[in-house]
């Protein structure tokens, strides 16, 4: 692919938002999270570590709840609570990653963020924090995918 075609897709992807679909089952009174994220408007969506290519910034990333559980299950409310980010490993406290997440704004079943994919190359460890009626494991509820963020820097 040449270097344009490259840059091209970049800015093309840029302009689509992450859609990430969460799931949440009960079994046997513990809580149990699956994902699945695509671009808005691509055909099918990925399973695992959510991807933002090298050279796109300010990419919008929505999480839509779908609870499947007799909790009631919902993102924690306020801008520090739904989602704990850290660039080493499994957040144990509030975290953007260094800024690689901001604009954070939740309802009951959907969180938005923006991934600044800035810098070096990494890996987000994020917790998405959920409430609810309580069973024998929480709340909060604590669900922990990966984002793999390209850079900030385009391929050229």
């Amino acid at each position: 692919m040449s270097e344009a075609m490259q840059c091209d897709a970049v800015n093309e992807a840029a302009l689509r938002p992450v859609q990430v679909d969460v799931y949440a089952f009960e079994a046997d009174g513990e809580v149990f999270f699956a994902h699945s994220w695509r671009r808005v408007g691509a055909p099918k969506g990925n399973k695992g570590r959510i991807e933002v290519a090298k050279g796109e910034a300010d990419v919008p990333i929505r999480f839509h709840l779908h609870d499947k559980t007799t909790l009631h299950l919902r993102f924690l409310e306020g801008e520090d609570e739904p989602i704990w980010i850290d660039l080493n490993d499994c957040p144990t406290c509030w975290g953007d990653g260094d800024g690689q997440i901001r604009d954070v704004s939740s309802t009951p079943r959907l969180l938005t963020v923006v991934d600044t994919n800035s810098g070096d190359e990494c890996i987000l460890h994020f917790a998405l924090r959920f409430t609810g009626e309580t069973s024998d494991v929480g709340p909060p509820y604590e669900y922990d995918p990966e984002i793999r963020n390209g850079g900030g820097n385009r391929i050229i």
